[in-house]
Formats: structure tokens, sequence, C-alpha cells
């Protein structure tokens, strides 16, 4: 653990949980926040923990991902006192059995609402959007007719529901789980009876209508109480609550320790909010540490649509390599670099036509989702295993090649066809696979390579992929009014003819083997040092302005929106960095951006340099 000491916030944490008053923390970046919330819960263990034993209750903990449920459970010692869930596994466990309930919901609520956010795409002409909207509306329409014939709602973590089968998907459950919880009396006294204690980490994640249901369960004085733990600050992600807040009377505890960052990093890091200004504890209290930023003129975008060419792109990158090199950080695979778009990173990792495959035209949203987490039917065979076993290969490492055989071949699975054959035999047919495949490897279609996996069932290819192996390539020019629903074929069509260039880089990236990650993806992370990139050229996100944040009087003003999310993913950005912070802002006017950033005490004028 960070520290051995009671924080002033872990002792009004106590006071609060002892009078039985709901609260909210709110916890800047590297405060121990979570250590503050296990704490917490292993007082409620020692003081309230055998009576709520006695009346078969537990204290409930809402967390925002899986890994941050194991993470608590095993601080915890996995004590069934404690149910320690993600925020939609709770939600579903407690509205599943309410099917009449929840067809009353989706019936009176959710379907009404979806169809009158299509209504707003339909403006009665022929257009693409306008006829796709009145078929989804005609659709809806006909699910609402449907609905009494479902005898039971399912819940699969899908991303699209089907109301006439009874599926719902992520975001149906928040709003369902929000509206009975909000609008039934009975459910909401099941859940302060049974859970007295409700806890909720990053609660800026958490979405509005689910603070306002929880608050809602915890209205009155005494138990049931409702504990949130987050930072505004932090809310990086749509349609969130962010500003939270507990039900009318609750406390606001703030903790203002930073156990993470050097001085130098905590300085700018309370220079950027007004709201929590931290003190350095910990080792890190010790630690100078140092923040620098670097300015480059932004070149005018000749590409299409203001983007810039592929040869300005080349240019940026070489701005970028010139600054690691200013900083003496060039060469030092340890530095963690952040990007605010993937495709940032796939052109300088060396995916770039992958990347521009699965966000194309041929990419469904669900294909999309798939690529960015790797595990796409088309990738998942080469991220999995046949990368792994030719860099193995590569390294003369047999017996790294054996254990991925072991684990994903079903050829040399132990429990397999093979399992009566000799270790020799075995061991011999490995080599010559894994001879073949590397030499199908260097300039081979990864077609050739998949089918070769295939036919020597050298690694899992799913009936799907299968499938599209066997058919003819789509020979027709594609037309989306003729072939938006089989647009996957085109996608897959492309990618067999790409050979494995791209997937060495990408499979490096999706296995967090490079230091380069997307600025979204290290929420939660920590470094010892950071480089954060901000070129709103390159990125093409509009959602975002970092200049114009940054130095509104040099760039020109932002939109409420681009200044409120330029500004939290700045802050989570720099707050990763332990040690060390480096930021590179491309922006039209160098030398103005220098003063404003002084005159606005973000930085200091030795803290600030132009690039020639």
């Amino acid at each position: 653990m960070r520290r051995l000491i009671e924080t002033k916030a872990d002792a009004e944490i106590k006071i609060c949980l002892e009078a039985k008053q709901s609260f909210s923390v709110i916890a800047g970046a590297g405060s121990g926040k979570t250590t503050s919330l296990v704490t917490a819960l292993q007082h409620l263990r020692q003081t309230a923990g055998p009576s709520l034993r006695r009346n078969d209750q537990k204290i409930v903990c809402i967390t925002y991902t899986n890994r941050a449920a194991e993470v608590i459970s095993n601080r915890l010692d996995f004590d069934d006192l404690f149910l320690v869930a993600t925020l939609h596994t709770f939600l579903w466990s407690q509205i599943k059995r309410f099917t009449p309930n929840i067809r009353e919901a989706v019936r009176e609520h959710i379907i009404p609402a979806h169809i009158e956010n299509k209504q707003k795409d339909d403006n009665g002409g022929q257009s693409k959007k306008a006829v796709a909207a009145r078929a989804k509306i005609a659709s809806l329409q006909a699910a609402l007719d449907n609905l009494d014939a479902v005898d039971k709602f399912e819940y699969n973590d899908n991303k699209f529901s089907d109301y006439p089968q009874g599926k719902l998907n992520h975001d149906d459950i928040i709003d369902i789980a929000a509206y009975l919880i909000s609008d039934n009396a009975i459910l909401r006294q099941i859940i302060g009876q049974n859970y007295p204690y409700i806890f909720v980490d990053e609660a800026q994640d958490t979405f509005g209508n689910v603070v306002d249901a929880l608050n809602k369960v915890c209205e009155n004085d005494g138990l049931p109480i409702v504990c949130y733990f987050g930072d505004p600050m932090q809310q990086i992600y749509d349609k969130r609550a962010g500003d939270f807040a507990g039900p009318s009377g609750s406390i606001i505890i703030t903790k203002e320790e930073n156990f993470r960052c050097s001085r130098k990093v905590i300085d700018l890091l309370n220079a950027f909010r007004n709201d929590v200004k931290q003190i350095p504890a910990g080792k890190n209290a010790e630690i100078d540490g140092s923040v620098f930023i670097r300015l480059v003129a932004a070149e005018t975008p000749l590409g299409e649509r203001k983007k810039y060419t592929e040869i300005q792109i080349e240019r940026t990158s070489a701005r970028f390599d010139e600054a690691l090199e200013s900083w003496g950080w060039a060469g030092r695979s340890e530095v963690k670099q952040l990007f605010l778009v993937r495709q940032m990173i796939a052109k300088r990792l060396g995916f770039p036509i992958l990347h521009k495959l699965f966000t194309g035209q041929f990419a469904s949203s669900n294909a999309q989702e798939a690529y960015e987490k790797g595990e796409h039917f088309l990738l998942q065979p080469f991220v999995n295993c046949l990368y792994p076993l030719v860099q193995a290969h590569r390294d003369s490492d047999l017996r790294r090649v054996f254990d991925i055989l072991r684990r994903s071949s079903p050829t040399f699975d132990p429990q397999g066809v093979n399992a009566e054959r000799t270790l020799g035999e075995m061991k011999e047919r490995a080599i010559d696979l894994i001879k073949s495949l590397s030499t199908l490897w260097i300039d081979n279609s990864l077609a050739d390579i998949l089918r070769f996996c295939r036919a020597n069932n050298l690694c899992h290819i799913s009936d799907r992929l299968s499938e599209h192996l066997d058919r003819a390539p789509r020979e027709e020019e594609y037309d989306d009014d003729l072939h938006s629903s089989a647009k996957g074929d085109w996608l897959v069509d492309i990618f067999f003819k790409m050979t494995s260039k791209e997937i060495e880089p990408f499979t490096a990236f999706i296995r967090e083997n490079t230091p380069l990650s997307t600025q979204h993806g290290v929420k939660g992370e920590e470094y010892k040092d950071v480089v954060v990139v901000f070129d709103d050229i390159e990125a093409a996100w509009n959602n975002y302005s970092f200049t114009k944040t940054l130095t509104p009087n040099t760039s020109g003003a932002p939109t409420d929106g681009q200044s409120d999310k330029s500004r939290k993913l700045a802050y989570v950005c720099f707050s990763r960095a332990e040690e060390n912070l480096r930021i590179l802002l491309f922006t039209s006017n160098p030398a103005a951006a220098k003063e404003e950033l002084i005159s606005k005490e973000l930085f200091k004028e030795n803290q600030i340099s132009i690039a020639s």
C-alpha cells in the first residue's frame, strides 16, 4: 500500500459512515481514491459487518470495469459480505425478475425514445438517412406490437436490442433500470433493504439517470446511504454524470493528496483546475520532476476536408521525433506517448491501411468496435496465435512456440486428436509447420496464410471465417443500396488480399507492446515519463480542440463542448506522469501561444520552447 497513515478525507468518510450519512468523495488524480474506498469498506466490515451478516444483507460496491471489480474484490479477500460488480451487472441483477415492469418500461419509455430520436432523421424526403430512419421507425412500431409475446427478457451485453425476442442491449439496461428504480417505490425499498450501503466507484463515469435513481433509493435520513467516489475532472466519456452529487443533505469530501505525481506535475494539475488543490504526498513528495511544453508551427492543411496530406503527416511525425531528440528522450521505449486518435498511432506504427479498412466504408460499428479490441473474427487468429508463433520462431524460442501451440492449436491440444502421438513426433511436426508458416508469412496473402492454418489445424478458424475462405470473392462493384447488408464481404475480400506487413505492428499495439497509446486508453494508468501530443489538424476530431482550449486568444475560442472535453482529457493525460511530463502542441502562432500560456500561469517561461 502507498500509505499507512489515515488522511483527513479518510477520517471524514468514517464519520459519515458512523452517522449513516450519504457522501461524495472528490478525489483528484493520484489521490489514492481506491485505497480510501477499500479502507471504508473494511471499516464497515468491522463495525457493521456482524449485524449485516445476521440480517442477510450486503454492502454493494459498483465499479466501472470487470478489472476494477476484480481488484477491489481481491483487496477485500473476496468476502461475501460485499457484492462487487460492474454497473450493468448490478442493475440487471436487481430488475431481471420483474418481467412485466421491464415490458412496461420498454413500451412506455425505451421504444418511444428511440422512435423520437429516429424521427429527427426523417425530413420526409428520399435521402438514405431519411429512408433508413423511416424503416427503423416501422421496425420499432412493430416491436411495440409484439412485446406482449415476450415471456422473458435477457441481457447479453450486446450493442443492439431485439425487442420482439426479449433481448436488451447495453444502453437499454441503464435506461430501463434507472426508469424502474426511479418510478417504483417497492423496488427502491427492496434494494435499500438488501444493500444498506451502496458504494459507487468512478462515479463521474456513471450515468446521470442512474445517479438520480440511486439518490432516490437513499433520499431519506439514515440507511440506506450512497457513497460516491470519483473525480469530475476525469469524466472523459460521453453521456456520463460528470459532476455527480448525492441526495439532499449529502456531504462533499475532498481528497487533497497526490501520491502519484512529482511536484512539477502537481503544479500543472493545480493550475489546470480550481476545485481541488492537491499536495504532494508519499514518496513522490521528495521528487521535483519536470514539465516542459514545446510549441510547433502547425502547417495549413492541404488535403481534402482540411486534412493533412501524406507528405504533411510525414513532416508532422518528423517534428515529433525532433521534439523527442530535443528532450533527450529519443529511442527510449519506456516513455509513454499519448495521441488523441488511433489513426495517428496507426500511421506511426505502420498499420494505416488496416485501420482505414476497419473504420471505413465496409466496416459496421460492430466491426470497428471488435477491431479496436483486437477481437474481430478476421484478426483473432493472427493476434492470438499466428503472429506470436512467428515472433517466437524468429527469437529461436522453441519453448514459447510449444506453449503457444498447446494453448491455441487444435493439432497440439494435449487432449486432442494427436494425444497418443509421442513427444518427439509432435515436436518434429511443430518445427515443420512453424517453418512453413514463417515462409508464408513473408509475402503471401493473409488468405493463403489462413488456408494453410486451416488445412493443418494450426489455429482455431471460426465457422464464419471458414465460410469466407470458401466463397468466391465479390466481383461486382459495391453499391450501398444493393449491398449494405453484406458490406462485410467487401471488407473480408480486401483483408484477404493484404499481407502480414501491417498485422505485426497492429498486434504489437493491441498487446500493449509499444510505447504508444490513445489518450482515452490510459485513464487509470501511470508511467514515469509521459509525452502528450496535441495536434488538432491531424487528429481531425472536432469534439476536441486543445489549441483553442489552452490558448483561446491565439487560436480562437472553443465551443463549450470542445473546452470541457479537451480540458478534462488534457488533465487525464498530464496526470499519468509520475515524474516527468513533455507536451508537444501544434499551434498556428507559437510565439503568441507562448505568451498566452505564461499569462494564464499554466507554464513558466523556462518550461516553454518553440521549435525552429
